[in-house]
């Protein structure tokens, strides 16, 4: 659902997500996001505001972990996805790693982020996907709570 359609009078089967930030870190932030591996060096995260019933969280993915799931999701489509709707998702290319990264590429490559996401999730059953389900960490939202 897109944030501007939330309410957080859904039940708990609907939710939101949209990126609020980047940010560099040293660490790795706390998850249990299977991809996520500690590190010492710099990395970039882009912080995905996550919204289920009443309940909000923000979770934190690199653009690996992006890629990761375009992957996940293209190797392993709903059983009810047409081939021709999980082509038109479009996922933003890698860069190469001498070119240079300043605020304006970064700006667009979280827009682009933004806009797969947000296309991902309009796709039929999507949202019920596993790995979809595990990069937003839906499991571990409960609205009660």
């Amino acid at each position: 659902m897109s944030a501007r359609e939330w309410s957080p009078r859904f039940d708990e089967s609907f939710f939101t997500c949209y990126i609020i930030s980047r940010a560099t870190l040293h660490s790795t932030p706390d998850a249990t996001y299977k991809n996520i591996r500690s590190h010492t060096h710099p990395a970039l995260y882009f912080n995905i505001k996550v919204k289920r019933g009443r309940k909000e969280e923000i979770v934190a993915r690199r653009y690996s972990h992006f890629r990761s799931l375009y992957d996940d999701v293209r190797r392993n489509p709903p059983d009810y996805d047409d081939v021709r709707t999980s082509n038109q998702v479009h996922f933003p290319p890698k860069t190469c790693f001498f070119s240079k990264i300043d605020d304006d590429f970064l700006d667009n490559r979280e827009e682009e982020l933004g806009i797969f996401l947000e296309h991902l999730l309009k796709q039929p059953n999507y949202s019920k996907h596993p790995a979809v389900r595990e990069f937003l960490g839906l499991d571990g939202i409960n609205s009660d709570s």
